[in-house]
């Protein structure tokens, strides 16, 4: 199996959403965007399905000194491979990937958010360093693709936290900042409930409003001669709407279960979507 297979199977399976955001991408953004992508997905299992805290610590402080190795040319791993030839051969990725690292590492060390500031690291290093790489590929993005990353990275992380909430809360951990639920009156045990009750439903209803907002507003950051080459973030962000959108008609009930689209819905969604973009060619 050749790298690039490697990191497909990794990070966009068949049926999943990665892969439809995958399917109708240039085909010379591909390889960076599979690699990019199956990092996450790695750093993503190291730090919430090793169940032996110091085991998951080896496994990220391994990925970090094989980033390393890939940076100076001699990486082991088929994904640290397709990172050496398809991402680090241009300035600041290494740096970018070492945060996707450390968002991991802060996740396996603290279980909770404090303040809402924490939320926008936690954003950058989960959702916009990743997508500063997914929306620049080639390295020659300026400086509205790069506020476009911001903003769809921004908002991708709260789609995550939410849609992700009661897996999450299952293994003890809470995203949403304690700051954000002192406001409307709930703290980290009301969401360490087996069920959501009236007030944390409430509340995920006014955030699921807001997240939607920033959805919008990300829209708003990328002009129309850019969108055939935002496909993959378009796409993205239609399939994030959509999955607010049955979070919303499961009536926010996100710690009793957790809603997801059919792979029918996802293609339909990305097909759409990327049919769109590209009629926006000159």
């Amino acid at each position: 199996m050749d790298i690039l297979s490697y990191c497909r199977d990794q990070a966009a399976p068949p049926g999943s959403a990665p892969y439809y955001a995958c399917r109708f991408l240039p085909e010379q953004q591909k390889p960076a965007a599979l690699a990019v992508l199956a990092l996450r997905a790695e750093l993503l299992d190291a730090s919430t399905r090793i169940p032996e805290p110091s085991v998951a610590q080896a496994r990220l402080d391994w990925w970090l000194a094989e980033l390393s190795a890939a940076a100076a040319g001699t990486a082991q791993h088929p994904i640290a491979q397709a990172l050496m030839q398809h991402v680090l051969h241009l300035p600041g990725r290494l740096e970018l990937l070492e945060e996707m690292v450390a968002g991991a590492q802060d996740r396996l060390r603290h279980g909770y958010l404090e303040q809402e500031r924490d939320f926008g690291l936690h954003a950058f290093r989960h959702e916009v360093a990743p997508w500063l790489i997914l929306t620049d590929p080639e390295g020659g993005a300026g400086r509205a693709e790069r506020d476009f990353a911001h903003a769809i990275g921004q908002a991708l992380a709260w789609v995550r936290v939410l849609h992700q909430l009661g897996r999450d809360a299952a293994r003890g951990q809470v995203l949403i900042p304690r700051e954000t639920l002192a406001r409307h009156g709930l703290d980290v045990p009301d969401l360490l409930q087996p069920r959501t009750s009236e007030a944390v439903r409430a509340m995920l209803e006014k955030l699921g409003a807001q997240v939607r907002g920033q959805l919008r507003h990300a829209r708003t950051m990328l002009p129309s001669e850019a969108q055939p080459q935002q496909v993959m973030a378009l796409v993205s962000l239609a399939q994030a709407d959509a999955l607010l959108e049955a979070m919303a008609q499961d009536g926010w009930r996100l710690l009793d279960a957790r809603p997801e689209l059919t792979p029918l819905r996802l293609l339909w969604l990305s097909w759409r979507t990327a049919r769109k973009a590209r009629s926006r060619k000159a």
